[in-house]
């Protein structure tokens, strides 16, 4: 998650109620958490009875409540982490792509009176991507060549800070903004995706890597392991198959001649 920070608090006076809002521009990859940081500052005689938080998509779009502390819910990505005396921050679970837009929260109290910021803050979801750099700058690649993955996060465009797991077929292979492979073999085909590492569900695109094996039979038959697993897995399921028909072939003749 980044945020952009702006040297003043966003202030909002609603009658006697001060709200402030941390940060006005957030920014979050889909799937991972992110925190909508409030506070507000009410005089003593005023106590606060309902907080609603709503979410509006766009200006063409009606706002939805997303968050009513007088509703009780089994399961919501929508978690209340503030109370009714000073923190009113909110944190959403597992963002997903329509959680972007406007964030607003509402006030109650026990008079009745209601305060409603308005101008609250906006939410930015973007996913990460997966940038190839081939030297070869073919779209075939071959054994030998050089390939470059970058893992790509929006939020970061002013500040690169983030941290990322690289995947090859789902399991964890190596750590950092970038997978450098180097004199590349067939070995290295399979399906690379990255993640940040300190947030789990926040999986990029599939970049799928086809390695092209220039000599299949002295290396991708015999010294490629992924092949030649693959080449033992057959041998070893035909001789097992062969093997159990002959010893019901004994087994039959036995019994014939008794």
């Amino acid at each position: 998650m980044r945020v952009e920070r702006r040297h003043l608090t966003l202030t909002l006076i609603l009658l006697f109620v001060i709200l402030e809002f941390q940060d006005q521009h957030i920014c979050a990859v889909k799937g991972s958490s992110v925190v909508i940081h409030c506070s507000f500052y009410r005089p003593d005689n005023l106590r606060v009875k309902r907080v609603v938080w709503g979410h509006v998509k766009s200006r063409h779009v009606s706002g939805r409540v997303i968050f009513d502390s007088n509703v009780r819910r089994a399961t919501t990505r929508y978690q209340y982490t503030g109370d009714k005396y000073h923190s009113c921050s909110l944190k959403i679970h597992k963002v997903l792509q329509n959680d972007a837009g406007k964030y607003i929260i509402t006030f109650n109290s026990f008079k009745m009176d209601t305060w409603r910021g308005n101008a609250g803050p906006t939410l930015k979801v973007v996913d990460l991507k997966v940038l190839v750099t081939k030297t070869n700058g073919n779209e075939t690649m071959k054994e030998g060549d050089f390939v470059n993955l970058t893992c790509l996060n929006r939020c970061d465009a002013r500040d690169p800070a983030s941290a990322f797991t690289w995947f090859k077929n789902g399991e964890p292979i190596n750590e950092g903004p970038a997978l450098y492979l180097s004199n590349i073999s067939p070995a290295n085909s399979g399906n690379y995706t990255c993640s940040l590492k300190t947030q789990a569900g926040t999986s990029s695109g599939v970049m799928h890597i086809d390695v092209e094996c220039e000599h299949w039979l002295t290396y991708c038959l015999f010294l490629n392991t992924a092949y030649w697993t693959v080449f033992t897995r057959d041998i070893l399921i035909t001789a097992t198959v062969v093997a159990v028909a002959l010893l019901l072939s004994v087994t039959t003749v036995t019994a014939v001649r008794r």
